[in-house]
């Protein structure tokens, strides 16, 4: 049998997670012998998804490198379908004896009548992304090196710091996905990230910023990150929230800065026009196909096929070509996001968006690289036409309910605008609204689109993803104070 035997291997700066592997991996004829009995009982659909997950954390804490964890996974996951029903059974004992009965309870779902079915799968595919600088052809000693001289240089500009963690974050995954359509493929994943947090104290008034930038790639992404320059940066960004002023709050025009803003669109609206909550009628969206839901400024794309960006594969977790799907045109409702399942449900073709965290779930229909398009308004007209309203320069967190569209969002930056300048720092702000109504609120799109990352978490787990927008103006939404 399988089994995963865990030691911890405990030393003064380092705390290592080594997993023993006792797996033999399935060759191409156990994969058809297990979808076989999967079938047996009159399913329409099964499916195989095999993965092999490691992951390793370098944490930067106290000035010094403090740990570094590692940690290795392996399982399997098998799903059924009949009509719009699925039945999903996951598992880390990887024994063929065990796979076999396991995909026999899950047939038992449909029906105790078993037939003989003989699966054929095709010859395996290989699709892989292409890494330049593998994780480990990165000495961890420049690993160091770049973290150390970050903290350093941030800790001698700015006597305020009182802490400052950092870390670099190595992901890699490599799945196979068999299935009764013949789908016989073999693919993976590579995510390298970096990420900062500073903290802060004046007197009594503590204050903290965070920054993070990953990409689907090797240590290749730091061609496109100054881990320093980014450091600064946020170092400054918490010394200056520590002279922040209270804002009373109110029905106001609001500009939303590039970036990580978009995380409104993705919870109000994003999740909203994922099949998961448009099949069964649960999204404020799901009869609205080709009618009009926002301005003629919104137009929202979700595009899979951006080479090695954060949210992006090569396939997707149910084994098909992402897409880019263009959800919103001109303010009118496009597309909505489309799994296997809300294929079957909705009677439209699935968009390549099938995703999971791993082999513990079911995949479901989840956005992927999410933005708003780029428009052609300037930045100095949307701030000159605004006599008091709100700058929103970075978003903390929020929460969305999906039914009906209601959001609150934290912004963790923001200034004042007055007659037309960007005035004083603010804090304690949120925006309160409805998701159909910042659609039709968007007045202006600037150029200057900028994507981030970030993990959103949903039916089928944590998963990377992208957001983006250029800078937009809001003509009004409910801003929330400390009065």
């Amino acid at each position: 049998g399988f089994f995963l035997c865990k030691k911890i291997i405990q030393s003064k700066n380092c705390i290592i997670f080594v997993i023993i592997d006792l797996v033999i991996k399935m060759n191409k004829e156990q994969f058809e012998n297990v979808l076989s009995i999967a079938m047996s009982t009159g399913a329409d659909f099964a499916e195989i998804y095999y993965e092999e997950h490691q992951a390793k954390n370098y944490c930067f804490n106290d000035s010094k490198l403090d740990t570094i964890k590692t940690s290795n996974t392996k399982g399997l996951g098998i799903r059924i379908i009949k009509g719009d029903e699925y039945f999903y059974s996951s598992t880390n004992n990887l024994n063929y004896d065990n796979l076999c009965e396991t995909a026999k309870k899950l047939a038992e779902n449909i029906s105790n009548s078993t037939k003989k079915i003989n699966i054929k799968l095709k010859d395996l595919k290989i699709s892989k992304p292409v890494i330049r600088i593998p994780h480990n052809q990165f000495p961890v000693s420049k690993k160091k090196e770049i973290l150390n001289n970050a903290d350093t240089l941030i800790r001698e500009r700015y006597k305020e710091i009182t802490q400052a963690t950092l870390s670099f974050k190595e992901e890699e995954k490599e799945f196979i996905i068999a299935n009764t359509e013949g789908t016989y493929i073999k693919s993976g994943n590579t995510y390298t990230r970096f990420s900062g947090i500073v903290y802060t104290q004046k007197d009594d008034v503590k204050e903290d910023d965070f920054i993070a930038y990953g990409e689907g790639k090797g240590y290749e992404f730091l061609e496109n990150f100054n881990v320093e320059e980014k450091m600064l940066e946020t170092a400054a960004s918490a010394v200056e929230k520590l002279s922040a002023e209270d804002f009373k709050g109110g029905e106001l025009p609001v500009i939303i800065a590039p970036g990580f803003g978009a995380v409104i669109f993705h919870e109000a609206c994003g999740h909203g026009l994922e099949a998961t909550s448009v099949a069964p009628k649960l999204s404020i969206f799901s009869e609205l196909k080709d009618q009009k839901i926002g301005s003629k400024k919104v137009t929202l794309i979700d595009d899979g096929t951006i080479e090695n960006m954060w949210g992006s594969s090569i396939i997707d977790d149910e084994g098909n070509i992402p897409q880019k799907n263009i959800l919103i045109e001109n303010g009118i409702l496009k597309n909505y996001l489309v799994d296997k399942i809300g294929s079957i449900k909705m009677g439209v073709p699935a968009t390549g968006c099938g995703r999971r965290e791993s082999y513990e779930y079911a995949p479901t229909s989840r956005m992927s690289n999410t933005y708003l398009a780029p428009g052609t308004d300037k930045i100095e007209d949307m701030i000159s036409s605004i006599k008091l309203g709100v700058y929103c320069k970075k978003f903390s967190g929020g929460t969305v309910n999906p039914a009906t569209g209601d959001f609150n969002f934290a912004v963790d930056k923001a200034y004042l605008i007055e007659k037309g300048k960007i005035t004083k720092h603010l804090k304690g702000v949120t925006l309160i609204g409805n998701g159909k109504d910042i659609l039709n609120n968007v007045e202006m799109v600037s150029d200057d689109l900028i994507l981030s990352d970030g993990y959103c978490g949903s039916k089928s787990g944590l998963i990377p993803v992208t957001i983006g927008q250029p800078t937009i103006k809001i003509s009004k939404i409910l801003v929330g104070g400390k009065e």
